[in-house]
């Protein structure tokens, strides 16, 4: 998928390529807590979650019942440990 894409950091059908997932997202850590506050006691599913980084600081507040990260980029689940499918 992304091999024959030599210059860019997205493959053939538009998700970010393994090198480009953990360096090309950006993380507002000032959302961290007004985000869990907001789903505090719920399940979270993240869509286009990226590395999972929202997911990991949210969940690590404590304050969130579940946080499921999902993810089209390839490879994501391999990048992640599968911590994003």
């Amino acid at each position: 998928m992304c091999q024959s894409q030599r210059q860019s950091t997205t493959s053939e059908t538009g998700g970010w390529c393994n090198t480009a997932v953990a360096t090309g997202h950006a993380t507002d850590k000032t959302l961290v807590d007004p985000l869990a506050d907001l789903f505090t006691g719920q399940t979270v599913v993240g869509l286009g979650d990226g590395p999972g980084t929202y997911g990991k600081l949210i969940s690590a507040t404590g304050k969130v019942r579940k946080y499921d990260a999902y993810d089209g980029a390839p490879y994501i689940n391999n990048i992640t440990g599968g911590q994003v499918v």
